[in-house]
């Protein structure tokens, strides 16, 4: 089977991408396969609900005294809402370390509005706003945490992620993990979907105690995670606690589901050419096939199933449609 998302310009098909999906339960047994399942894909975002646990394994959320809402921020890639900011903020305070200390770069608000509101305000970007601060505030903290210095806290021989590279190679279950830099800078994890798939999984189910807390708090703060008009918002807000999303950027998109009879799967799905939209309609596809979506849920994130395309003067111009293609051999 193959992932084929359908771009219409009005009524006529323009163009179409491809895309790879992998679904596995708490077995480790596929229960979907479109395309290749150990087709590799560098995780980058995707990585982050992980990357934190590190930060658990320390007690730094007692040390530091850190919020849910602060956890969450540290899983999140957000839009650089005031809610984000005022989080990453309040992290670098309460670790006595500043603006300056975060390494992921200068990156303006995702969030359009958020973004005209600085520029009204007088305020210029600074890395506080990049979509990945709060993942590098965690990482400052896990510094302050494991008692060294958080300089080159980025750098892949540092303490910090060499002891992240360890959770990773766990919840993975792989050992031979090729690295690269993300776009913030941090190292980045080359794994085929299936294992992708699996650690999503694992999340869902909760198979550790730090999994299952940030299975919970993902779920509680659902606008922390990513924030308006995304994907990984209204799912998290949409599924009341039975499931997380979480984008890895590029065209990559990872859920975790609780099922009604106590099931736990793990979805992967990578739309090879990149395109995010086809990547939310693909995701619905996806989910509807494997029937984890009752119909009230999927009404309620209808606007993905079959997004709508707009022009730069916001008239609608067409949509994008998914279809999973069977292969005739």
């Amino acid at each position: 089977m193959l992932l084929v998302s359908k771009i219409y310009r009005g009524s006529v098909i323009e163009s179409f991408h491809i895309g790879y999906a992998t679904a596995i339960n708490e077995k480790g047994e596929i229960l979907f396969q479109a395309g290749d399942s150990d087709y590799p894909v560098y995780i980058l975002d995707a990585a982050k609900p992980f990357q934190i646990v590190p930060l658990l394994e320390e007690d730094a959320v007692d040390k530091f005294h850190f919020s849910d809402e602060e956890i969450a921020v540290m899983c999140s890639t957000h839009n650089g809402e005031n809610q984000h900011v005022e989080l990453v903020t309040k992290i670098l305070k309460k670790i006595d370390l500043g603006i300056d200390d975060l390494h992921c770069g200068t990156q303006p608000p995702l969030d359009k509005a958020s973004y005209e509101q600085m520029i009204l305000k007088g305020r210029r970007a600074t890395p506080v706003y990049n979509c990945s601060s709060g993942t590098h505030a965690a990482m400052l903290a896990l510094s302050k945490a494991l008692d060294v210095s958080p300089v080159n806290y980025e750098l892949e021989n540092h303490p910090v992620q060499k002891r992240i590279f360890e959770k990773i190679k766990e919840y993975s279950a792989t050992d031979k993990i090729p690295i690269a830099k993300d776009d913030s800078g941090l190292p980045t994890f080359f794994l085929p979907l299936v294992n992708l798939a699996q650690m999503y999984s694992k999340l869902a189910q909760g198979a550790d105690d730090h999994l299952q807390k940030i299975f919970h708090i993902m779920s509680l703060h659902p606008k922390t995670i990513a924030g308006k008009s995304r994907f990984d918002t209204d799912f998290l807000s949409t599924m009341s606690g039975k499931g997380v999303a979480k984008m890895g950027s590029d065209g990559l998109r990872n859920i975790g589901i609780r099922t009604e009879d106590g099931k736990y799967v793990g979805i992967a799905v990578k739309v090879l050419s990149n395109n995010h939209q086809a990547l939310d309609s693909m995701s619905i596809a996806v989910l509807q096939h494997l029937k984890l979506l009752d119909e009230e849920t999927a009404k309620k994130l209808d606007s993905y199933r079959q997004p709508k395309l707009y022009g730069t003067n916001d008239v609608e111009i067409g949509h994008v449609q998914t279809e999973i293609v069977v292969d005739e051999k």
